[in-house]
């Protein structure tokens, strides 16, 4: 694998950063993902004999990374590995999205000695740190860049935030959905009546691939460097959205005074007629996208309309943006004629771009996603049979770790692999673990295997 042996210290939750470290780790680096310990009361520590019996039969409330809660929807949990608290205890099918080829260690950062661990870690074995806490919380808990790079000189270290570590916003709480309010995304996606978000949080999504993009760089700077030097990365969700509205930024930062900014078209192009989805017979949507005067003839010619291509008001890109409210209102007029499924059959293959508007299960189950094996099947330790969304890239000589050429990972339980890191990476005894366990510092899932007798 591409990136076997690069070791990546995970403090990061819910979507932007995890899916950075989750492309590092279908990439081949070993990823520790460090969640908070469940919290345990005192009934239900008494009722079950300790909390170490009750951590790793995964008991506990409110552990974890948040986006192990964030459902419906959430995975169905065989009865064998219920604790009474099954409304904490389900997987979401959000968590499962983005945290496969990890290993979780349940470690309290609020307290000294978790700390002191999550250090130890960043001096004896990582190359890599991802952390997208609020700026300024690493360097409060002593694990900042500047902590860690003394100890570890050729560490890559990289934040993720919502506005960036410094300015007048640097502050404040971003998420995906008003990031995309503050900065533009909304201002040209939804109906020209009303904003939208995008369906997926395109955002977050945006930043941890370009994340990833960062610490490869840097990894590789790194390597040139005559001392083996790393640095630290910072990407803001901000700046990555304000990079990625790419042509609609350059049309609105160069538009001569006076000009209006681009607005909301619902499924159209700015810049290119025709470019949306058209309403069929049967109600459901086809999408065309002709970016030049030849692709647009042939969809003309295919749709049985020749006219339209000679017409003068629709001779080239420009006339066809210009004359686009009549040009579209004959377009819907032809769509009309026909169910999608017929304009598919009889539109492919003809020399422009165009297909039918599926949902998500249609999409991962057209021909085209089965042939490049566009999902991933892992086995849950508790949820069973799940399936995901593959690694998009195809390499020919390094595997991806998707269970083909390379191991699998699934997502881990909370503390599934806590034992084994302190263990193996920090030379920690068992009983040592199980002290730093009685005491709240840690936490270690082993599931249905282990018994009052052996845990207590």
């Amino acid at each position: 694998m591409a990136l076997r042996g690069v070791k990546v210290l995970d403090f990061s939750r819910v979507l932007a950063a995890p899916f950075c470290t989750m492309l590092l780790g279908d990439l081949g680096a070993s990823i520790l993902k460090l969640e908070r310990p469940p919290k345990f009361d005192g009934k239900e520590c008494e009722t079950r004999g300790s909390r170490l019996w009750a951590a790793r039969r995964g008991g506990g409330v409110g552990g974890g990374d948040d986006s192990r809660r964030f459902g419906p929807p959430f995975l169905p949990h065989s009865k064998e590995h219920l604790t009474e608290n099954v409304e904490d205890e389900r997987l979401s099918t959000y968590y499962l999205a983005v945290n496969r080829n990890k290993r979780s260690v349940a470690l309290d950062l609020s307290h000294d000695k978790g700390r002191d661990i999550a250090r130890a870690l960043a001096k004896n074995w990582a190359d890599v740190v991802v952390e997208n806490f609020k700026p300024g919380t690493m360097t409060k808990m002593g694990l900042d860049y500047e902590d860690l790079r003394h100890d570890n000189p050729g560490l890559v270290y990289c934040s993720v935030s919502g506005y960036g570590p410094k300015g007048p916003w640097s502050n404040l709480p971003g998420y995906d959905v008003v990031i995309a309010g503050t900065h533009g995304l909304m201002s040209i996606t939804g109906s020209p009546d009303a904003p939208a978000k995008v369906g997926v949080a395109l955002t977050d999504i945006l930043t941890g691939t370009l994340a990833q993009g960062a610490i490869l760089a840097a990894l590789y700077d790194r390597q040139a460097h005559p001392e083996g030097v790393g640095q630290r990365v910072d990407l803001s969700l901000m700046e990555s959205q304000l990079a990625c509205l790419s042509t609609a930024a350059a049309g609105a930062l160069n538009a001569l005074p006076g000009t209006p900014p681009p607005g909301r078209r619902g499924t159209a192009h700015e810049n290119i007629a025709p470019y949306q989805a058209f309403q069929c017979k049967d109600g459901e949507y086809f999408v065309i996208g002709t970016g030049n005067d030849t692709q647009f003839k042939a969809l003309c010619n295919t749709l049985g309309q020749p006219q339209l291509a000679s017409d003068e008001r629709f001779l080239t890109n420009a006339g066809r943006v210009s004359a686009r409210d009549e040009l579209v209102a004959l377009l819907n007029d032809a769509f009309a004629a026909k169910d999608r499924d017929e304009w598919w059959e009889l539109f492919r293959g003809h020399g422009f771009p165009c297909g039918p508007v599926r949902d998500i299960k249609e999409s991962f189950e057209c021909e085209q996603a089965r042939y490049r094996r566009c999902t991933l099947e892992m086995d849950h330790a508790v949820a069973g049979h799940v399936v995901v969304p593959a690694h998009p890239a195809k390499y020919s000589r390094s595997p991806i770790a998707d269970g083909t050429l390379a191991p699998l990972l699934p997502p881990p339980m909370l503390g599934e692999h806590t034992e084994e890191t302190l263990v193996n990476l920090l030379g920690m005894t068992p009983s040592e673990v199980d002290k730093l366990e009685e005491e709240g510092i840690v936490s270690c899932y082993r599931g249905s295997s282990i018994g009052i007798e052996s845990a207590a």
